[in-house]
């Protein structure tokens, strides 16, 4: 009786020793793939590149040395769409502008303008307080790293949840990145203020199917 004990635990032992060795294995599959979206992305980052600009004391304009310096600045760093241009001004103790900044500030504005370009009208503190009669000139720019494909050395086997390969539609996201415009719009995106069709064909559908208002015998508008 105690030798058949032994063989049926011996049996049970030995089972269940591979049914460990059997998830083990399993698990050791599944451990190459990770759960939720583990794909490729494209990068987006926010670069700030500044130029600090002289103004003469208890003077409002740049002189013609430092308008031909900013304008070289600007082409050279390729100034284009999507970029945002903005001034950094030293601050009073309550957080504003002295009146001769501001002066400066609308300057700066109305020269950018002559350009085609928009100056934003908030201060961008960037950096140590600039000095007495000086600014800084800041062009902020978003910048897009696309992701590295065509690593498809992960192996295919053990996914068990299904889950997609990380350089699934790498390409794809890649020539994405390449080819927006303004990486800023990977990130928020942008709003469209042109008119919403949807709306303006309800209004005219409303227009027609609704029955002519009758008017008064006192009205005075005519046919002609």
């Amino acid at each position: 009786m105690k030798k058949i004990m032994n063989k049926i635990s011996g049996f049970v032992s030995g089972l269940v020793s591979a049914l460990l060795c059997l998830i083990l294995i399993g698990c050791s599959g599944s451990a190459n793939f990770i759960d939720g979206d583990n794909q490729k992305r494209n990068e987006v980052a926010m670069i700030r590149i500044p130029l600090m600009v002289s103004f003469e004391s208890g003077s409002a304009t740049l002189s013609a040395e430092g308008i031909a310096r900013l304008d070289m600045f600007m082409m050279g760093s390729n100034v284009s769409y999507g970029d945002e241009l903005s001034m950094d001004f030293p601050l009073t103790r309550e957080g504003a502008l002295s009146g001769m900044n501001r002066q400066r500030m609308a300057f700066m504005s109305e020269h950018l303008k002559k350009n085609g370009l928009h100056l934003s009208p908030d201060v961008t503190p960037y950096g140590a307080r600039p000095a007495t009669n000086k600014a800084r000139f800041l062009i902020s720019r978003y910048v897009v790293t696309p992701p590295t494909c065509g690593d498809w050395s992960q192996p295919s086997t053990g996914n068990y949840g299904n889950a997609s390969l990380p350089d699934l539609g790498c390409s794809n996201q890649a020539n994405l990145g390449l080819m927006v415009a303004n990486p800023r719009d990977l990130i928020i995106g942008t709003s469209n203020n042109m008119p919403d069709t949807e709306s303006a064909a309800k209004a005219v559908h409303v227009f027609r199917a609704k029955p002519p208002t009758k008017l008064s015998k006192g009205s005075n508008i005519s046919n002609d």
